[in-house]
């Protein structure tokens, strides 16, 4: 039985979760009420290509610094956190630049591969886009070491409110896919600059043989992490990027739409539940030797979270999209009913993921992210083979990645007993 004024009066770890959740919150929510808006000033089209280009820079920018930010909340000096801080933006810049000379060689592929024309002049956009979300996600990590919970919560209010009012004023002097992705890379740098100057952070004087020895006591990260969120990210992201080989950029437009709305829910408390939930869960384990009670209430509460709000938007989610966005957006309220069982199970378990950084089972968090990527692949590939209409391929979807969300979350509370070999 959960009691929830014990659990959470007076809770460190829930206050800490509050004040990320206040930023978290206004910068998820400012997207969704101008949504209405958006999706009368553009078409599924153009908000189909901006889906494209975010969903590539995503997929790059989450590995683009190796995941040596993670390995911060491991380290117990200033100098060290100082080093693998450089380390990371080190790594940002010059794979954005390898990016960069990969865009300018092969950009006539690329756009016969997406058969999306418009792409052309922003493509080569990407890499700024890369480097920014490298930057943000070291900052990030850096200011949550040093508990600056406040400062990372602005830091997304104000890439949201920047976004949001380009992409509001931009139509004003028929800019159409312009001010969509403008808005986009704008947003992007406003977020990083912003860490960057409150938390005064000066490279100074730099000690070559320590970022090498960093480099070398985190490999793990690099090896294991790295690529277990890369197939993540591919997992998830893959569906925008061929929806427009198979189907047509609007298609996009209107499945993106669908599951930013769908997945609001996760992106108010999962990042900042699972950035809270790190720093505690390493405490237990240094303190206790375990996280397990810890983890076990978290799920418990998510999972009454999770039935409670995405049980409800499935008799309600396709007629909610008709009167809120258009009858012309009606479709999008029927592709959420599909994946709406997905996101049960990944609400539940996608905030709880930091458990393999606490506990140091990046080897694992590789295994589970590539049988993720080959079910996600897999069905991709069924879909494909069997010509499968839009509608059917989302089901087959949602049917296998429930069925992982399941598997992972008895695999989260296993590991929090640090008792898995």
């Amino acid at each position: 039985m959960v009691n929830f004024k014990t659990d959470f009066k007076d809770s460190v770890f829930y206050k800490n979760i509050f004040i990320l959740l206040k930023g978290s919150v206004l910068a998820q929510l400012i997207p969704l009420i101008i949504s209405p808006f958006i999706t009368r000033l553009y078409s599924p089209k153009e908000l189909g290509v901006l889906s494209l280009f975010a969903s590539i820079s995503v997929i790059l920018g989450s590995v683009v610094n190796g995941r040596y930010e993670q390995a911060l909340v491991l380290i117990k000096t200033e100098n060290e956190a100082k080093h693998l801080t450089i380390l990371s933006l080190l790594i940002s810049l010059i794979v954005s630049f390898i990016l960069f000379l990969f865009f300018i060689f092969f950009q006539p592929y690329l756009l016969d591969f997406f058969n999306e024309p418009d792409l052309a002049f922003w493509i080569y956009l990407i890499p700024v886009v890369v480097f920014s979300i490298g930057a943000f996600n070291t900052l990030n990590y850096y200011e949550l070491r040093k508990k600056n919970f406040k400062k990372i919560s602005n830091s997304e209010i104000y890439r949201s409110t920047s976004f949001a009012a380009i992409q509001l004023s931009f139509p004003l002097v028929k800019s159409g896919l312009f001010g969509l992705m403008i808005g986009k890379i704008i947003s992007s740098l406003i977020a990083p600059f912003y860490l960057w100057k409150i938390s005064k952070f000066e490279i100074g004087k730099v000690n070559t043989s320590l970022l090498l020895i960093l480099a070398k006591r985190f490999i793990d990260f690099p090896k294991y992490t790295n690529f277990s969120i890369l197939l993540n990210n591919i997992s998830v992201n893959a569906i925008n990027l061929l929806i427009p080989v198979l189907y047509s950029t609007s298609l996009l437009g209107l499945y993106s739409l669908m599951y930013k709305v769908l997945a609001a829910p996760f992106a108010f408390l999962g990042t900042t539940i699972n950035q809270v939930f790190l720093e505690d869960a390493v405490r237990q384990k240094n303190e206790l030797g375990q996280a397990y009670k810890l983890t076990k209430r978290i799920i418990i509460q998510l999972t009454l979270i999770s039935v409670i709000f995405f049980g409800t938007a499935y008799f309600i989610v396709e007629d909610v999209f008709a009167f809120v966005f258009g009858e012309d957006w009606r479709m999008s309220g029927v592709y959420a009913k599909y994946l709406i069982p997905f996101f049960v199970f990944k609400f539940i378990a996608s905030p709880l993921t930091s458990i393999h950084t606490a506990f140091e089972k990046q080897k694992l968090s590789f295994t589970l992210q590539l049988i993720m990527f080959v079910l996600s692949m897999g069905s991709l590939l069924y879909a494909h083979i069997n010509l499968l209409i839009f509608e059917h391929y989302l089901l087959l979807f949602s049917f296998f990645m429930s069925i992982f969300y399941i598997f992972r979350i008895a695999i989260i509370l296993r590991i929090s007993k640090n008792n898995m070999s």
